[in-house]
């Protein structure tokens, strides 16, 4: 009889255990790329970093290193700056697309949160260090025609 309990404890074990699931995590340096035509501060990614980068094109220079991130959903937010009495300065801006970290690329060492002027984001991962993105480049040159 005890053998029996034994074993039935052992064989329930795997099954008791797949509730508590652990989350995944990985660990990155960050760098900020800033398309919008004023600089911005206090960026956040889930409530971590907290770095601020110059307006476009003097964005990518600063790395945040060893930050850990769980894979899933992700919140950005960040704060408007600029000269004084600029519009909307000190605003505190968040990510109006979903987001989400779930792909990472294999030996990733890199993530680059791209922050546009119609208020999205993306988060790129990469073996080395990331650069500015096709979309966000073509976004501050519309965004110079149309000023003329």
């Amino acid at each position: 009889m005890k053998r029996r309990n034994y074993l039935g404890a052992l064989l329930a074990l795997p099954v008791a255990n797949l509730g508590t699931a652990k989350s995944k995590k990985v660990v990155l340096s960050v760098v900020l790329f800033n398309y919008l035509d004023r600089p911005i501060f206090d960026v956040f990614v889930d409530g971590k970093m907290g770095f601020g980068s110059d307006a476009f094109p003097a964005t990518g220079g600063g790395i945040v290193t060893g930050v850990a991130f769980e894979l899933g959903p992700k919140k950005v937010s960040w704060r408007l700056d600029g000269p004084a009495g600029t519009r909307r300065n000190g605003e505190t801006v968040f990510n109006k697309n979903p987001l989400r970290l779930d792909a990472v690329v294999p030996k990733a060492r890199y993530l680059g949160v791209h922050i546009y002027p119609d208020d999205t984001v993306e988060l790129i991962t990469s073996v080395s260090l990331p650069d500015k993105t096709k979309r966000g480049i073509a976004m501050v040159e519309q965004t110079n025609s149309h000023r003329g």
